[in-house]
């Protein structure tokens, strides 16, 4: 069965990002010209999202953002929303990420991760539980993610829950009611 393709929404007026050799780094989107903050949501790893299509989990993260904005003040002036990844390997289905196991740590995702966390105060985490064969791995991924986190002082929030594992409600699952809740603790 053929996946649907997701176009971005019409109040996406911007799309850029730095993919190179099936990786991709950021993206970013432009919601409102007239405001000034941005935003970073961090992930697993990019689908197919790119400069002209979007993908399941980036058109949900950009709507649940620009629908909620009215109900939370820390989306009131987002003008451009960061997508980063855990792991920056294009993959629809991250069973197979096992493949890349030696190689899964990126220096320049890390690199990435932080100039965008320190760019922009406010941080959604939304990257989901383990990739199946890649546990020890992804527990480093996200040590380094939360101490980038910590040492730029972020204000971080997941949406709706924490998975029974301990990890952030993957983006591509949000529900639009769902409550945006900030973390007090990495």
């Amino acid at each position: 069965m053929k996946k649907p393709t997701y176009k971005y929404p019409e109040f996406v007026t911007k799309v850029e990002l730095d993919s190179e050799n099936g990786k991709r780094y950021w993206l970013a989107l432009q919601i409102a010209k007239n405001k000034t903050s941005g935003i970073t949501v961090i992930l697993k790893n990019p689908s197919r999202a790119n400069e002209i299509i979007s993908d399941k989990t980036v058109f949900n993260v950009c709507n649940y953002i620009h629908r909620n904005r009215k109900k939370y003040p820390v989306f009131n002036e987002i003008g451009e929303i960061i997508i980063l990844n855990l792991i920056p390997i294009y993959m629809t289905e991250s069973r197979g990420l096992k493949e890349f196991k030696k190689t899964i740590i990126d220096k320049k995702n890390v690199q990435t991760l932080n100039k965008y966390c320190k760019k922009n105060r406010n941080v959604i985490i939304a990257w989901g539980n383990h990739p199946r064969g890649l546990y020890n791995e992804y527990e480093v991924l996200k040590s380094e993610t939360k101490r980038i986190l910590i040492k730029n002082k972020n204000n971080v929030h997941f949406v709706d829950r924490m998975t029974k594992d301990g990890n952030p409600k993957h983006g591509q699952i949000w529900g639009y009611k769902n409550e945006l809740i900030k973390v007090l603790k990495l």
